[in-house]
This record gives C-alpha cells, sequence and structure tokens, in this order.
C-alpha cells in the first residue's frame, strides 16, 4: 500500500501545479484575453495556498475574508476566461456578488461561533456554493462554435469540487483523527483536477479553431453559405422523406457579369444568398457553383416554398440590377436512395420552369 503524503506536502504539489499553469497561460496570452483571465485564475489559487501557509491554519480572523476572497475570484476567473472568449465581460455583477459572499459569510459565522467546528463546517459549504455557482453555467451552455464539449467538461471538473468541499464540512463535524484525513481529499483531488480542468480550458481555443476550418471547407467563401462538400457530408442528414429540395438558378446571369462587371454580379450572388437564408430560416442552403443554389427545407407545400424564396431572393435590390430567378421544387420519396436523385429532379423541374416563363414547378 502506498502512504498517504501529508497535508504539506500536498499543499506544495498544488501551489507548484498551479503556478506552472500560471506561466502557462500568461505565456500564451498576447492580447488574447481570455488566457490572462485563466493566467490570473490559476496564480490567485497559488497565491491563496501560499498565504494560508505562510499564516498557518485556521487562517487569522483578519486575513479570512482576503483568503476566501482570493480563493473564489480563482473559481470566477475560469468562467471570466471562458465568457471574455465569446466577447463578454469577463467578470459579470452576479458573479462579484458570489465572491463576496464568499468572502463575508464565512468571516461572520466565525465572529458569531469562533473557530468551532460549525464554523469550519460552514467555510466548506460556502465554498461548495461557489463552485457550484461558476461551474453550471459551462456545464449547461449551449455554445455552437465547436467549444460546448470542452465547456462541459470544464464545468464538469469545477463541479466536482461541490462534493470535495461538502467532505471537508463533514471533516469538520467528525472526530479529529477522521477529519484529518478527511481534510487531504481537496489536495489530493488538486493532483487530478486542476490539471485536468485548465488543459481543457486549452482545449477550447482549439476546439473553436478546428471549427473554423471545418466550416471554412464547408462554406462557400462568396456567399457564406454550404458549398457541394457541406452537402455531401450532410447527404445522410438531408435525405429525409417529406422535405422538399430547391434548386434555384440566376436567368440571364451571364448577361448581368457582362454588362455590369464580375464584381457586381458576386454581389448579386451575395444579396441572393441572403434572400434565400432569410426565406428558409435554419433550413439548409448551399451554393451548387456559379449562379446556381440548393435549398433543402421542410416546408409542407413545394409550390409555396418556391414562391416565398422567388419573393424574397428573386427581386433586385437598390444599386444592383434586377434578376430573376427559375426554380424546380422536388419532394424527397421515401424510396429515394441519394440527394443527387433528388437534386436531378429538381434540375428537370427548374428547366421546365424556364420553359413556363420562370414560374416556379415542382412536382
Amino acid at each position: 500500500m502506498f502512504d498517504l503524503p501529508d497535508l504539506a506536502t500536498l499543499r506544495q504539489c498544488s501551489i507548484l501545479c498551479s503556478a506552472a499553469y500560471t506561466v502557462v497561460f500568461f505565456s500564451m496570452a498576447g492580447r488574447r484575453a481570455w488566457y490572462l483571465y485563466w493566467g490570473w485564475g490559476s496564480g490567485s489559487y497559488c497565491a491563496a495556498l501560499v498565504l494560508a501557509a505562510l499564516v498557518g491554519e485556521p487562517v487569522p480572523l483578519m486575513i479570512q475574508p482576503l483568503f476566501d476572497g482570493v480563493l473564489a475570484l480563482s473559481m470566477a476567473l475560469v468562467l471570466g476566461g471562458v465568457r471574455r472568449f465569446d466577447g463578454q465581460r469577463g467578470i459579470a455583477l452576479w458573479m462579484w456578488g458570489v465572491i463576496a459572499a464568499t468572502a463575508i459569510i464565512p468571516t461572520i459565522v466565525t465572529l458569531v461561533f469562533g473557530t468551532a467546528p460549525v464554523a469550519s463546517a460552514m467555510w466548506s459549504l460556502v465554498g461548495a456554493g461557489c463552485a457550484f455557482a461558476f461551474a453550471m453555467p459551462l456545464v449547461r451552455n449551449r455554445a455552437t462554435d465547436g467549444t460546448a464539449r470542452p465547456r462541459r467538461i470544464a464545468g464538469a471538473m469545477l463541479l466536482v469540487y461541490v462534493p470535495i468541499y461538502l467532505t471537508g464540512a463533514i471533516g469538520a463535524l467528525v472526530p479529529q483523527a477522521i477529519g484529518a484525513h478527511l481534510a487531504m481529499v481537496p489536495f489530493l483531488a488538486d493532483q487530478l483536477l486542476f490539471g485536468a480542468a485548465n488543459l481543457t480550458l486549452l482545449w477550447i481555443p482549439a476546439s473553436h479553431s478546428q471549427q473554423q476550418l471545418r466550416d471554412m471547407a464547408l462554406r462557400d467563401p462568396l456567399t457564406g453559405v454550404w458549398n457541394r462538400a457541406a452537402l455531401a457530408a450532410g447527404a445522410a442528414e438531408l435525405l429525409v422523406p417529406g422535405r422538399v429540395a430547391l434548386l434555384i438558378d440566376v436567368d440571364r446571369f451571364k448577361a448581368i457579369n457582362d454588362r455590369h462587371g464580375h464584381g457586381v454580379g458576386d454581389r448579386v450572388l451575395v444579396a441572393i444568398a441572403t434572400g434565400l437564408q432569410r426565406s428558409v430560416g435554419g433550413d439548409f442552403v448551399a451554393r451548387l457553383g456559379g449562379d446556381e443554389f440548393l435549398v433543402v427545407t421542410s416546408a409542407a407545400d413545394p409550390l409555396i416554398a418556391a414562391e416565398q424564396i422567388r419573393l424574397r431572393a428573386g427581386r433586385g435590390e437598390p444599386g444592383l440590377p434586377a434578376w430573376t430567378l427559375s426554380i424546380g421544387a422536388a419532394r424527397i420519396e421515401a424510396g429515394d436512395r441519394s440527394i443527387d436523385d433528388v437534386i436531378q429532379r429538381a434540375d428537370l423541374l427548374m428547366y421546365r420552369a424556364k420553359d413556363l416563363g420562370r414560374t416556379p414547378a415542382a412536382a
């Protein structure tokens, strides 16, 4: 069996670990504010541990609010860094409230009860509440930029400190021999959780960059809508019986380019793509190439969907030449084996629309 290290050794390990991550985050920061927040978070935790080691335990009453406030700030800065990554204010007003409560409540209890076990238990309970408050926004996040998973893991790591603090509360109320062992639980947990949580924070910007690269590969660089690669990647999800595929072609687009120049033609394509996105909301919109677009929507009526698109995306805009659209709308059937089969049907209907005087055609 391994011998348990003493409390001083565990505290020193936590100090060294937090100091190391402080250096890492500040070294990576540059002008990226979120790394500075995470660096200050690690540094604050390191400072709190050093302060406790210097003054001894129990922490003197005059220093206790400072110690507790710095400890709470170290947790708040984890969330604050994520908020700065999102372009928000780092420490929100409610977060300052949690920090203040964490700093003040244990001191008030100590003033009332002295250094009795109840005061130590209350300190642990307040710490658990602080960890919970700053962990939940991360655990419950709904980020769509590819960072949802690392955010939740970082929040889960912080949330694990809740039962750890509760263990400390129990340790304050049980016999001293048992409580001494329970007092080591937070520092033992630090050896695993602190490093893992900070590595997860480093994962957030990496995941965001990976998502950006993926989007760049799947987005049309001119219009910002999906491209053929995205169509191929999401074909299985799009091939749902009952949905409608609409193939859209800009009539006489070559004439627009020839008469007004390719720059104006590009602006027309961007305006059409924007109109298509407004027409179908969150449904799939892709530029297949040139002046040809594809929309896959859950609209009930193909002709109504095509007409909506023609009205919203098929009209000229101030400063741009007028244009019209030919649209073929084909419903996805249960027997369709690939999205290409549906597009082929929509393509035939689109040319029928051109023959009918550019009136939307559907089947």
